[in-house]
């Protein structure tokens, strides 16, 4: 079934401009973010489990299938938890296609597809994992998969939800009453470049935040033609400066969520 997100959406030749999102190739250390991967793949039920999804065209084979941004800020957030309350972490990807899309159409499917997973996965660790807490946390298409789930989610599996995270929401609304952060004093206006998505449900308002800086035309569009992908979006948010900004909002919505 389409979800209200994919039925409001109008999508034009800018849906094909959302793909080609590069993507950092990890290596044995990310500067400014420490030296190893704080946050596992192994631990089913951890204190908190994050559902990422990749941006379009990212790797699924590199950063464990949740792209650069994704991981470098799960990391990053999973070092603030280890510090202030022991909390172990865990990142598990959902592996929607993510792939360069000819159509509309496509990227539409692809997308829905993507809510789909990240729900029925967090339903079947919601049952198996009595004790864990949920994160949900992606970056450009996989933010709008994000938000798709944040907006269909039943009511039994939201209060298991204690973070949704949209970095680079293609469907961002600036008016939409969930916190907003633009790195910057001065917050960002625009839509997304798809438009302002539908808002999230109140049950879920107080754990969801969208992070979009200045400069990138895909979450803060300002009428942009559907060009590819500007630099600032393919890169700022991997940057060490913008992950640990990033982790540290994400952090205090934990904190207001009792994590």
């Amino acid at each position: 079934m389409i979800s209200p997100g994919a039925r409001l959406l109008t999508l034009g030749a800018a849906v094909l401009a959302l793909a080609g999102c590069s993507e950092a190739t990890p290596g044995p250390s990310e500067p400014g973010t420490g030296t190893e991967p704080a946050a596992t793949t192994d631990v089913r039920c951890a204190d908190l489990v994050v559902l990422g999804a990749r941006g379009s065209t990212q790797d699924p084979d590199l950063n464990d299938g949740v792209g650069t941004e994704v991981r470098r800020t799960t990391d990053e957030l999973a070092r603030r938890l280890h510090g202030r309350s022991g909390l172990t972490v865990r990142i598990e990807a959902i592996r929607y296609d993510a792939g360069a899309t000819a159509t509309r159409a496509a990227y539409q499917r692809h997308t829905v597809e993507g809510t789909r997973m990240m729900l029925s996965r967090l339903r079947t660790l919601a049952s198996t994992c009595a004790d864990s807490r949920f994160a949900l946390l992606g970056f450009s298409q996989g933010a709008q998969v994000v938000h798709g789930a944040a907006t269909d989610m039943p009511g039994d599996l939201a209060g298991r939800v204690v973070l949704v995270a949209m970095i680079a929401d293609p469907l961002r609304d600036p008016t939409d009453a969930i916190a907003h952060w633009s790195y910057a004093e001065e917050p960002t206006r625009g839509n997304g470049r798809l438009g302002a998505g539908p808002p999230i449900s109140a049950a879920l308002r107080p754990a969801a935040i969208s992070l979009c800086v200045e400069g990138d035309e895909i979450c803060n569009a300002r009428g942009a033609p559907g060009d590819p992908p500007s630099e600032v979006h393919k890169h700022f948010y991997e940057r060490p400066a913008a992950v640990r900004a990033t982790a540290a909002r994400l952090d205090a919505v934990l904190r207001r969520n009792g994590l």
